[in-house]
């Protein structure tokens, strides 16, 4: 699954996210791109399965001036049906607390975009394991939302990567899930994962 992740970052908090969020991808197996928004097109968007967003919210209310041109892009193509998630640090204290995601996610949606409910939000002044924690919680629900696999798969896929004594084949596994759904019942396919799992040392 091809996730990517943009992110625009004045006090380094959202860029700390987004990287968390890019672990948290990895560690499930997706192909994960990762750029600053003001140097990427939002055409671009359309070639990945999911999108995480990122955003500081400037003075209080306005988008980063580095979203500008991105989000002026975005009503010059049909968007219908490309998934996105956001995210960000900002004064949570504040009566419209972090702003610019709701400013960008309202035009995001007017164009097509699939936008997931559940936005992710923490107060630009704190730096804990639990918020860091949030932003992983928050990128496996986006991913199950985003995605057609089934939620059993990500929790087993997840056991397996912290347990030392299957990270050997954790990535059989998702070759298993992935490329060989269920069906598999011709001989030749058989024989070919037989060879993959011999490859791996797992017979």
């Amino acid at each position: 699954m091809k996730v990517f992740i943009g992110y625009v970052s004045l006090s380094g908090n959202t860029e700390k996210m987004a990287i968390h969020i890019k672990n948290r991808m990895k560690a499930f197996g997706c192909e994960v791109y990762m750029e600053r928004l003001d140097t990427v097109e939002v055409d671009a968007l359309k070639d990945f399965d999911l999108a995480f967003i990122g955003l500081y919210t400037w003075n209080l209310e306005d988008l980063p001036y580095e979203v500008n041109e991105f989000y002026e892009e975005i009503d010059q193509v049909d968007f219908a049906g490309v998934k996105v998630a956001f995210f960000g640090a900002g004064d949570l204290t504040h009566s419209k607390p972090c702003a610019a995601i709701d400013i960008l996610s309202d035009k995001m949606m007017r164009f097509g975009f699939d936008v997931y409910d559940r936005v992710l939000k923490v107060h630009h002044e704190s730096s804990t394991y639990a918020q860091w924690r949030k932003c992983e919680d928050f990128a496996e629900h986006a991913l199950i939302w985003g995605s057609n696999r089934k939620k059993w798969r990500f929790f087993m896929w997840d056991r397996m990567l912290g347990s030392p004594k299957y990270q050997k084949s954790v990535f059989l596994l998702r070759r298993v899930l992935d490329d060989y759904p269920i069906k598999c019942k011709g001989r030749s396919k058989k024989e070919e994962l037989i060879q993959e799992l011999l490859k791996f040392g797992i017979f």
